[in-house]
């Protein structure tokens, strides 16, 4: 399955996507909002992981939480899925580049974006 396991059977279910990510991968969950409402019909927000976590926050029923990252490994995005786990989020999906980091072990599905190596500091693979 292009998600993991279960995923079409979990995705039938949502109702509100919470995009979650820092830095460029922002602002590719801020087109992806634009994306899952013009074409999915399903509501979306988007917010930067740190801020999310130092918030409250009520959850919306049948929500998936969606982080981004190209490395899988951004401390403030990781810390937020942790969090929302704990919040009762109903599952939660990463886009990631990296096979085996840590967001991709430990969200329900993973849609890999296989952009290849991130070489160099701004980021080229979030899009």
């Amino acid at each position: 399955a292009l998600f993991g396991d279960g995923a079409e059977d979990i995705l039938k279910q949502v109702k509100h996507v919470q995009i979650i990510a820092c830095g460029t991968s922002y602002h590719a969950g801020m087109t992806a909002r634009y994306w899952l409402e013009e074409h999915a019909n399903v509501s979306c927000s988007v917010e930067i992981a740190s801020e999310f976590r130092y918030r409250k926050s009520a959850v919306h029923q049948n929500s998936l939480l969606v982080t981004i990252s190209q490395s899988g490994e951004t401390a403030d995005t990781l810390a937020a899925l942790r969090l929302a786990k704990e919040l009762g989020y109903m599952s939660a999906l990463t886009i990631c580049n990296v096979p085996g980091s840590s967001l991709v072990r430990e969200s329900d599905l993973a849609f890999m974006t296989l952009a290849g190596a991130e070489i160099g500091v701004a980021s080229t693979k979030a899009f």
